[in-house]
């Protein structure tokens, strides 16, 4: 099983990129709610249909698991992979390749 780790931009509070997940493109829009202190994924096919709108984004936890009823997901498992022993959500800075927490993709087992 490969793991890719989904590229984010960290002090944005909100954008959307393309991204291929298991040789499928999908459209993963992050928002940051300062408010809550707290980011948001949603992700889309590439025609820009929701599939699974405002996933919170809970550490080190599979994200796509309660929703595996949805054939439109991609197959494998998001996961906000926290580097350090903080077990707090990550904040507006801090998800991203080098931060504290990274979004990594772990590829269906084939």
């Amino acid at each position: 099983m490969a793991t890719l780790t989904i590229p984010t931009t960290p002090g944005v509070p909100f954008y959307k990129q393309k991204t291929r997940l298991d040789g499928v493109d999908y459209i993963l829009w992050f928002r940051y709610s300062q408010r809550e202190d707290r980011w948001y994924l949603s992700i889309y096919d590439a025609g820009e249909t929701p599939i699974l709108l405002g996933l919170k984004l809970v550490l080190n936890w599979p994200l796509l698991q309660a929703y595996r009823y949805n054939p439109l997901l991609p197959p494998g498992e998001i996961v906000a992979m926290g580097l350090t022993t903080d077990d707090s959500p990550p904040g507006l800075n801090e998800l991203g390749e080098a931060q504290r927490v990274q979004l990594t993709y772990f590829e269906a087992a084939a």
